[in-house]
């Protein structure tokens, strides 16, 4: 079974994201580091011996003690130091996982159904993504929506800590209610 490619405007929308099945691995910490390269490249190669390569997507959000975190300010309102993550792979729903994936790169299946969201691709590096998420922020603002869930990436584009970012291809996305 072929998993959808996920898709998105250049303009922010609202939209209903259904449920899905991912391979998943869960860390903490600064993206970008050595530890989330690592971890990545470990969920990557995993999703490819299942025959489901890509795109890496990453839930993001914060602990209770940093408050309610907007749309638009969601990476520069709290330390990257206190973000958890969670990578995903979009797998087809009746995906068993392998003991050693759960076992020894310590991996789980993950479903989640994201409801209501608003989305946009942003082009480009990722430490230029704040305009972006003001656009969509702001778009949420007027249309009386908050973030309501882990902020959530989803990279079109192959990356790793030393890839040219300029053509990166990111769906930013957040669950709205």
């Amino acid at each position: 079974m072929t998993v959808p490619t996920p898709h998105a405007p250049d303009e922010p929308e609202i939209t209903t994201i259904g449920a899905a099945t991912f391979l998943s691995l869960t860390g903490h910490g600064r993206p970008g580091t050595e530890r989330f390269y690592a971890g990545k490249s470990a969920l990557s190669a995993a999703a490819a011996r299942l025959g489901h390569p890509g795109p890496i997507e990453i839930l993001y959000w914060y602990g209770p003690e940093h408050g309610d975190i907007g749309i638009a300010r969601f990476y520069w309102t709290a330390p990257l130091d206190a973000l958890r993550y969670r990578m995903l792979v979009r797998v087809p729903d009746d995906t068993v996982l392998p003991e050693d994936l759960e076992r020894d790169q310590q991996m789980s299946l993950f479903r989640m159904t994201e409801g209501t969201v608003v989305q946009i691709v942003h082009h480009g590096p990722f430490a230029d993504e704040d305009k972006t998420l003001a656009r969509l922020g702001a778009f949420a603002d007027a249309h009386g929506l908050r973030r309501s869930g882990p902020h959530h990436e989803i990279h079109l584009d192959a990356f790793g800590p030393h890839t040219p970012q300029a053509g990166l291809r990111t769906i930013l996305r957040d669950p709205v209610a």
